[in-house]
């Protein structure tokens, strides 16, 4: 009889409910704070409820799994399960993998089961979509070392792409390199996020009224695809859904998309962006697989 392997990731990872549940992903929430109270990321706060409402809210900020949580997860997960691959956040941005990597440090002596934890260097669907082909890699009985070869071929294979049409919330987000960039510019300035090295990048600015910034950056995207199939997540916020579709559309038609998933945003992630961001993200297959 195989080993049995359990896949973890926190809530900024934007796995949807449904995947969650049908690959038995186990999902740690963040905390997000709202006018000086403490939510659950989906648990006690539901992602279309935070957009729903978003305009009503004060001052907000996200806090990383503590590691305190972390610990009572770890410590019931490690009795149920031989090993366990978590794959969390970019260590850049959050707290949370380093929460993790102390928790198994301190108590790694307690128990037999096999811990890897993973920086995903990546965050939202960018971290969701390896964790969910992990989760299905171990349904199938792949071994924990095929597992973590895996996700270490998607960590370096991701793209991440978010366009913000507001500069107001980024304004207050401190983890975003290329920022000062942006002081001073035209109020029309249209900037589009990316993962570097674990860093959030201003990758591009797009100028006027970009309803459709992510198009807007279609040949970029195809030079960085380069021919290859791509896993693709379209992300969304409170966007208009003609936009949501139009991507999935477009990607669809230009692309040889192996797998499409629509998912939400996480609060953690909005608050930064803004009710009106889209993104895409997307993984690279080898070319030929």
């Amino acid at each position: 009889m195989g080993r049995k392997i359990g896949i973890v990731t926190d809530s900024t990872a934007d796995v949807p409910q449904y995947y969650q549940q049908k690959l038995n992903i186990t999902v740690i929430p963040v905390s997000i704070i709202i006018d000086d109270k403490r939510y659950r990321d989906g648990i006690d706060l539901q992602v279309q409820d935070f957009y729903r409402h978003f305009d009503r809210y004060g001052q907000m900020h996200s806090e990383p799994v503590s590691y305190a949580d972390y610990a009572l997860v770890y410590k019931k997960l490690t009795y149920e399960y031989d090993d366990l691959i978590c794959i969390h956040c970019s260590s850049e941005v959050s707290a949370t993998y380093q929460n993790a990597v102390d928790v198994h440090n301190d108590f790694r002596a307690s128990h037999n089961c096999r811990v890897a934890i993973v920086d995903s260097q990546q965050c939202s669907m960018g971290v969701g979509i390896p964790v969910m082909a992990a989760a299905q890699l171990a349904q199938q009985g792949a071994d924990f070392d095929a597992i973590l070869r895996q996700v270490e071929l998607m960590r370096r294979n991701m793209s991440t792409f978010f366009g913000v049409t507001n500069l107001k919330h980024l304004r207050k987000g401190k983890k975003i390199s290329g920022m000062k960039s942006l002081v001073g510019a035209a109020m029309k300035v249209k900037p589009v996020l990316s993962f570097e090295n674990g860093q959030i990048m201003v990758k591009t600015k797009l100028f006027g009224e970009k309803k459709h910034m992510i198009l807007e950056m279609i040949d970029m995207i195809r030079r960085d695809i380069a021919g290859r199939p791509i896993t693709l997540a379209i992300m969304q916020t409170a966007a208009e859904a003609s936009i949501i579709q139009r991507l999935r559309s477009v990607f669809e038609n230009e692309f040889a998309c192996k797998n499409v998933f629509d998912a939400f945003v996480s609060p953690s992630i909005g608050l930064n962006t803004g009710p009106d961001a889209t993104g895409v993200i997307y993984y690279k297959h080898p070319m030929g697989a």
